[in-house]
């Protein structure tokens, strides 16, 4: 079957807010969990993979959250046509050091979406979860920290 026979689905963010809300709240809980755990560990390659695994929970309640809030992070919004995350250039304004921020790559995937990540004191660029970020090419105040 050809590709463009598939009908549009259209998420209904509203509908959806119940249960993403639901499902932000549990990634919550198991991060406070690991946490509990990471507290009691001494192996130091078992508390490396806790926290790592708890980075992830929390990455991945973010995004979810500004998913539930409505937010149409780097697509724009389909009736409106409006991106309603302001994202800046990097060659128009630099980004504030060390602050978590959603950030986007020019690479071969042109890939839409952002990460989130920061820029250190040095201009180099991070993931959360410590890997180094490449071609960075505009960024966005989270949701939840908006300026």
């Amino acid at each position: 079957m050809n590709a463009r026979a598939w009908p549009l689905i259209r998420r209904d963010r509203d509908a959806d807010r119940p249960e993403a809300e639901r499902v932000v709240a549990v990634l919550y809980e198991q991060i406070g969990e690991i946490n509990k755990l990471v507290a009691g560990e001494e192996d130091a390659a078992t508390i490396v993979e806790l926290e790592r695994l708890r980075d992830d929970l929390r990455i991945a309640g973010d995004l979810l959250c500004a998913y539930a809030s409505g937010l149409a992070l780097a697509t724009p919004d389909p009736v409106t046509q409006a991106c309603l995350v302001e994202r800046f250039a990097l060659a128009d304004q630099p980004a504030p050091v060390d602050e978590v921020l959603l950030i986007w790559m020019g690479d071969e995937l042109d890939c839409h979406l952002p990460w989130l990540g920061h820029q250190d004191e040095y201009g180099q660029w991070w993931y959360v979860d410590s890997a180094r970020a490449r071609n960075v090419t505009h960024w966005a105040y989270r949701p939840e920290v908006r300026q």
